[in-house]
């Protein structure tokens, strides 16, 4: 801890330097009373997060590194079981889009060769009506 020298006045040290010192020792005390509740609450936060997902345990002096460890293991865990949930889904949803596109594909040559059939055969009715006419005028122009 750092040396601090009041001013010595008659009646011993300088009141108002006491003073000031006494408020600046306050106002660390104030904040280090509140940042160890902050750090109490967020403990509490997370002792609630992890009891959440299965975890039950008593942390002290001895057991604090096992504890972070075993927290991490099942947070890693459970991690790992999102990812493989995700990554199952996304599978199942590109594998429905790949059938959906081959049906689509599918559909799509069907409609095709529905449309030459289609235009074969008006292209056939249209040659036969083209011959009728030609016969029609030949037989006109004679």
């Amino acid at each position: 801890m750092a040396r601090i020298n009041f001013t010595i006045e008659e009646n011993g040290y300088s009141t108002r330097e006491v003073d000031k010192y006494i408020e600046l020792i306050q106002a660390e005390y104030s904040n280090a009373v509140a940042w160890g509740e902050e750090m109490e609450k967020k403990f509490h936060d997370l002792e609630e997060s992890v009891r959440d997902l299965g975890i039950y345990f008593t942390i002290d002096e001895n057991n604090q590194n096992e504890v972070i460890n075993r927290v991490f293991e099942e947070l890693n865990a459970t991690v790992e079981k999102i990812k493989s949930s995700a990554q199952q889904k996304a599978d199942e949803i590109i594998e429905r889009a790949n059938e959906k596109s081959r049906n689509i594909v599918r559909q799509a040559m069907e409609n095709s060769v529905e449309l030459r059939t289609e235009n074969t055969t008006i292209m056939k009715n249209l040659k036969s009506i083209s011959d009728m006419i030609a016969v029609i005028l030949e037989k006109g122009i004679q």
